[in-house]
């Protein structure tokens, strides 16, 4: 029997994505206050809960979010921003050799004194 598989929609879109980046870039260090003194929970609680209201006031078609799937998905875009960073050091990392390889053969002698700053007279 043959059942035809109905796309899924994604729990939140790009423009929702952005939405609720640009709302936490306002409040981050509150979201990101992890201390556990009374004050601070309930501060952080009545601003997640006050980014929930304004998240699901802008997206009036879609169905509404929960405080925790904003949450998760405020940690879900935080670890996917450190993966991609992680990645692109890496580029860059890979591309260092070669950027050396590229300097020594305009030096021509292999040393590294212009990329040090070195002077002739410093005794390099």
């Amino acid at each position: 029997m043959l059942t035809t598989m109905t796309y899924r929609m994604p729990n939140f879109t790009l423009e929702q994505k952005l939405f609720l980046l640009r709302r936490i870039h306002a409040v981050v260090d509150t979201v990101q206050d992890f201390r556990k003194d009374t004050n601070t929970t309930v501060h952080r609680n009545a601003v997640w809960a006050e980014l929930a209201q304004d998240f699901n006031v802008a997206f009036p078609s879609r169905p509404p979010s929960s405080i925790g799937s904003l949450k998760t998905l405020w940690k879900r875009l935080k670890v996917e921003c450190r993966v991609a960073l992680q990645k692109r050091q890496e580029e860059v990392i890979a591309l260092v050799p070669n950027l050396i390889s590229c300097l020594e053969e305009v030096d021509g002698d292999g040393s590294y004194s212009s990329v040090r700053g070195g002077s002739p007279g410093a005794g390099n």
